[in-house]
């Protein structure tokens, strides 16, 4: 069986105009409460795109007192934000 505790990759991507280098993992239960507070969103911001509610996300996620930082858990908010449900 091969050992995966070497497969972290650091990875550079740029946001903004900035280089940013992900951390060697997000805990999955931020991850988890992005996505939720991402679906509880959807309704305040009925109709609006991701990008439009972005700004106040943002906020309204360091509000609550989360402490991982928005660049590594915009996706998860945004999937949330944009998931169909039937």
């Amino acid at each position: 069986m091969r050992d995966h505790t070497e497969d972290a990759t650091d990875v550079s991507i740029t946001l903004y105009g900035g280089a940013v280098t992900q951390p060697r993992s997000v805990d999955p239960a931020a991850l988890r409460r992005a996505m939720r507070y991402g679906e509880r969103a959807r309704e305040r911001f009925q109709g609006l795109p991701f990008r439009s509610a972005e700004n106040e996300l943002r906020s309204g996620w360091h509000e609550r007192g989360e402490s991982t930082e928005w660049e590594w858990v915009r996706a998860a908010v945004r999937v949330g934000f944009e998931q169909d449900i039937d």
